[in-house]
């Protein structure tokens, strides 16, 4: 058996692995057209591939196309960043476009990756398919405000800098990610079934859909903030929404105003469940977080390792709690352990930013504790987040003496490779980090404490740097307990 690190490192290969847009994409396609023997094989066809996954999505789609003898007058594809030469999805033909948005809070270049769908919606030929192609991050990296918000500040940059003021509160609020798009998508050109309805008013006969999932439960409406579908809460349930997080007040006055807050005017109008151009719309999901566990639990069981449990209810709500309780139930498996055991979740736990930093504020009001290293910024996602605050917690076992401790191994990473604003998927922990980061000079508690969890996991070792992955289905954990 290989040691522990070498181990949960293949196994995230593995889990990444079993959700790769290209192989995905090119088979739902294939199975898609193949389903449609009368399709004329001279209809116009277009590709639009938005979000983390686009360049491999749409050179699995292309691949399909080209099997089936179909030619493609036309696409675009929005990541958030360039492929390398060599890499899938890094050598797209010509009549390709290929930009790259801003993630994961919208800017200029989100902007103009709007503008430029805009330009293709209005040269798609009558009667034509447009493929639609989503995955992770399509909510910021093709981000533009609706009209009603430029109107009501003058012009559209300014809208889009309102724009990006919302994604930074929505992300600093600790809603999940359903919540958040159930806002965002009213305020979004391309939000909640715009991008269908314009696609079929401007000659699309059939919008087939295919969505890489990164929201727990794979709702169409808010994978990407649902372009191709209709938003299901009228207006009464979405202020609902926002009174039982007390968002109202967190919202600026401009964006509260265009979202109907403040009881004058009107609510952004959003496409009806009942409009036509749905009808034109066939959804297909790709893949999800659920392939990703199942492929890790396949590849942990062919490495020999004796029981592996996947647990079905996903990981949602604070990732510190999260972590301290799952390495708590690894500890409580740990003494009827007969051989290797493994235990797999999937999901996305959430970080409040604003509170973290409410807590360094009040540490730098409070003179009487000197804040250490502040002038160092918050650095960490939430896997980085879950496996400090599993690593603390299976540090204290061990310091009471309880050698189960010592067998347990966590890992905690994003499909995407990727958490939050670093350069680290993730990481693989174990006792001895909080230990190994404090020779080097951290203080890991309160790393934890002040959102700075990057940190001494880099310290010690343990963070897990796999780059971009050209995925994303939220994230995976598996918790090692050695015989």
């Amino acid at each position: 058996m290989e040691r522990p690190h070498a181990l949960l490192s293949a196994l995230y290969r593995a889990a990444v692995q079993g959700v790769a847009p290209f192989p995905r994409t090119r088979d739902a396609v294939r199975a898609w057209f193949e389903a449609r023997p009368s399709l004329s094989a001279h209809v116009p066809i277009y590709v639009i591939a938005l979000g983390k996954a686009a360049p491999a999505m749409m050179a699995g789609a292309l691949d399909a196309l080209q099997q089936l003898s179909r030619t493609v007058h036309g696409g675009l594809a929005v990541a958030a960043h360039e492929p390398k030469r060599g890499e899938v999805g890094g050598n797209l033909p010509e009549r390709i476009r290929l930009m790259v948005g801003d993630h994961p809070v919208p800017g200029p270049a989100s902007l103009d990756a709007a503008d430029a769908l805009d330009e293709l919606t209005l040269s798609i030929d009558h009667g034509s398919i447009v493929l639609v192609l989503l995955s992770g991050g399509t909510t910021s990296l093709c981000a533009a405000p609706i009209a009603t918000v430029s109107q009501a500040v003058g012009d559209a940059d300014r809208a889009q800098s309102h724009l990006a003021n919302l994604a930074e509160t929505l992300l600093e609020s600790g809603l999940a990610i359903h919540e958040m798009n159930a806002i965002r998508r009213r305020v979004l050109r391309w939000g909640a079934g715009r991008l269908a309805v314009s696609l079929v008013r401007h000659g699309a006969e059939h919008v087939p859909v295919f969505a890489i999932s990164d929201v727990i439960g794979d709702d169409p409406a808010v994978i990407g903030c649902g372009p191709c579908t209709a938003d299901p809460l009228d207006h009464a349930t979405f202020l609902a929404l926002l009174d039982a997080h007390d968002m109202r007040s967190r919202v600026e006055r401009v964006m509260g105003a265009v979202l109907g807050l403040e009881g004058a005017g009107d609510p952004p109008r959003v496409p009806a469940i009942a409009h036509p151009a749905f009808a034109s719309v066939d959804y297909t999901l790709v893949a999800r977080n659920a392939d990703a566990v199942q492929a890790l639990a396949s590849e942990a069981r062919a490495m020999g390792i004796a029981k592996v449990v996947v647990q079905r209810t996903p990981l949602e709500g604070d990732a510190a709690p999260l972590g301290n309780q799952l390495a708590r139930l690894a500890l409580q498996t740990a003494p009827g352990v007969g051989g290797d055991t493994l235990l797999v979740f999937g999901g996305e736990p959430v970080v409040h930013l604003r509170e973290t930093a409410d807590r360094v504020m009040s540490r730098h009001e409070d003179e009487s504790m000197p804040v250490p290293w502040s002038d160092e910024p918050l650095r960490g996602g939430r896997m980085q987040v879950l496996a400090l605050s599993a690593a603390l917690a299976l540090e204290e076992a061990a310091a009471q003496g309880d050698v189960r401790a010592w067998k347990i191994s966590v890992l905690a990473a994003g499909t995407d490779g990727r958490d939050g604003p670093t350069d680290a998927a993730g990481a693989i922990v174990d006792a001895a980090v909080p230990a190994l980061a404090r020779r080097a000079g951290r203080q890991p508690e309160e790393d934890l404490s002040l959102g700075r969890s990057w940190f001494p996991l880099d310290a010690a070792g343990a963070l897990l740097r796999p780059g971009p992955t050209g995925t994303n289905v939220m994230d995976v954990v598996a918790l090692l307990i050695r015989a």
